[in-house]
């Protein structure tokens, strides 16, 4: 059978009139309703509540309003705008200028950044040993999966075919009636610089890539691995519902689009074909997730500086019609929130970065750099402050030498960290753990809580029932003190594992490093989590003193009313 004959140019007009509708809201962020804004917020992971001023909110508007603010804060937050705009803080109306940010030339690299290793870190590992990326589940949490699935599909399709530019992508859902389909013409694709890491960190960089990644010994270091900083995908949008008269001028702009991207000899067949070789890789997904990613681009579009957003309007000389059916926005490969704005969207509260001077109690300037637990506002008051704290400054050394001077009913655990280690994957790359908020390894973290107790989850291995010890023989019990723990507040600036044989692990990680270990505090954390913890879990109260976190063990929440993970 010879070839089909390309569309002419009346074809592909009534093609175009079967396919989208010029009169559109592209995505109609605005048009959530307080419900949906509440359910995605808790869909971006690991979100239990909102903010408790919606039930003290007077009016139907006003709780939409708080919803909305703390969905577009999630959103700010889970594509990690203040590392790509490091000077720009979260607002209500912040305006982006991405000609600041630099483009991306090098297709080999970019397909490294984007594809090789952002798009995996977009999901969590339970989500991908379940397999959800390639099969999300019904309602809200699985249509963000599947937000997140579409990025990867597109980015595959940016650095497809050998880095061959990619001028669009196009997605839809096919109904019997109507037919939603989201088309993206790709304007660029932005990079923040990397920064140089310290000879210290590049050392850990490049043995986290060899062992986590499979690089040669000797490879360059993949700039990924260093921050957090991603990839930006700059892009004209449509979104694009039903079957209007008149078809979407759009199309007609991406023929021309292809046109500069041919060969000059290339006859109106050869673009036409180019163009219906494009549509016909469209992929179709289901209606709820390219809703929701066409309203996580018009969230991005209003983020857009307007100035550059009107010059990329401009470019190409494209129609005034086409104008009004397109948006400027962008997306990067979709990661986490961080715990410290997930607390804040559940209570409402911001994290202070200093508290009140531990001395004088004016607003505080800096922490003290050897146990990083309480601030100072002037060096006068550090350094008057010195007798008082200086007993409790590096009180990790008593418990090496001095374990019966600690009250009892207390468990006292150097607020450090000797592994790269996030509750989410067990025993991680630095990349994730950065990513994730976790502390700095055996560095003692910012003391986020001042003199205040806080409360931290608590786990025990096996769920506390003990565990097969095969030099013995048998099973042995955690409360014989042989099991491992782990402990983390909601913010994830504390993250510690702790137990009786952790101590030969640090040794092995780090030769010279010691940490003590409270055995009369560990036995009775752990008869503790097997009398009041459910499945090895228990939510306990904790404080911070000097370079260590004291874990109360007779006063223990209610466990009913908490439910983060």
């Amino acid at each position: 059978m010879p070839p089909r004959k390309p569309y002419q140019r009346d074809e592909l007009e009534r093609l175009a009139a079967q396919i989208v509708d010029g009169n559109v809201d592209n995505g109609a962020f605005f048009s959530l309703t307080t419900h949906n804004a509440m359910v995605w917020i808790m869909a971006l992971g690991h979100i239990s509540d909102i903010d408790p001023r919606m039930d003290q909110a007077v009016t139907p508007k006003k709780q939409r309003e708080i919803a909305i603010e703390n969905l577009r804060l999630g959103l700010w937050d889970v594509q990690r705008f203040d590392y790509l705009f490091p000077n720009i803080p979260y607002s209500k109306t912040p305006n982006f200028n991405l000609a600041r940010l630099e483009s991306h030339k090098d297709v080999e690299q970019m397909q490294s950044y984007i594809v090789s290793h952002f798009n995996p870190l977009a999901f969590t590992q339970p989500e991908m040993m379940d397999g959800l990326p390639m099969h999300p589940p019904k309602g809200f949490f699985g249509n963000w999966i599947g937000v997140k699935a579409i990025m990867c599909r597109a980015t595959l399709d940016i650095t497809a075919e050998g880095g061959r530019e990619t001028p669009f992508v196009l997605y839809y859902e096919k109904m019997e009636k109507e037919e939603k389909t989201l088309i993206m013409e790709i304007l660029d694709v932005k990079r923040v610089p990397w920064p140089e890491p310290g000879p210290k960190l590049l050392e850990q960089l490049l043995e986290a890539q060899t062992v986590k990644f499979g690089a040669r010994s000797g490879a360059p270091l993949v700039p990924m691995m260093q921050t957090p900083k991603i990839p930006l995908v700059a892009l004209r949008y449509s979104y694009i519902e039903s079957h209007p008269e008149g078809g979407a001028q759009f199309l007609l702009h991406l023929e021309s689009r292809l046109r500069e991207l041919l060969p000059s000899d290339s006859s109106d067949d050869d673009v036409r074909a180019e163009l219906e070789k494009h549509l016909g890789a469209s992929e179709e997904m289901p209606r709820e997730h390219i809703r929701m990613f066409s309203r996580l681009l018009s969230h991005n579009a209003d983020l857009v500086d307007k100035e550059w957003a009107n010059d990329q309007q401009s470019h190409w000389n494209i129609s005034t019609e086409t104008k009004e059916e397109t948006r400027i926005s962008f997306f990067v490969p979709c990661l986490r929130p961080r715990f410290d704005v997930v607390e804040g969207i559940e209570t409402g509260k911001q994290v202070i970065p200093h508290a009140q001077c531990e001395n004088c109690k004016k607003d505080a300037k800096a922490m003290c750099r050897s146990c990083r637990a309480v601030s100072y506002c002037t060096p006068a008051c550090a350094k008057a402050q010195w007798p008082t704290h200086k007993l409790v400054c590096k009180i990790f050394t008593k418990i090496l030498s001095d374990l019966s001077s600690l009250p009892k009913d207390t468990l006292y655990l150097p607020a450090r960290a000797y592994l790269i280690w996030v509750s989410e994957f067990g025993v991680a790359s630095l990349q994730e753990s950065v990513k994730m908020g976790g502390p700095p390894v055996y560095e003692p973290p910012r003391n986020q809580y001042g003199g205040e107790h806080f409360i931290c989850r608590a786990l025990i291995a096996n769920e506390g029932k003990g565990g097969w010890d095969p030099e013995k023989g048998k099973v042995v019990c955690y409360d014989q003190g042989t099991g491992t723990a782990c402990l983390y507040d909601r913010r994830r600036s504390v993250i510690v594992r702790f137990g009786p044989q952790e101590a030969a692990k640090i040794r092995a990680a780090s030769p010279k490093t010691e940490m003590p270990f409270h055995e009369a505090g560990y036995r009775q954390f752990a008869e503790v989590v097997k009398e009041r913890g459910a499945k090895g879990v228990l939510f306990i109260w904790v404080r911070r003193v000097g370079d260590c976190i004291v874990v109360d063990l007779k006063d223990i929440p209610n466990q009913q009313g908490i439910r983060w993970k």
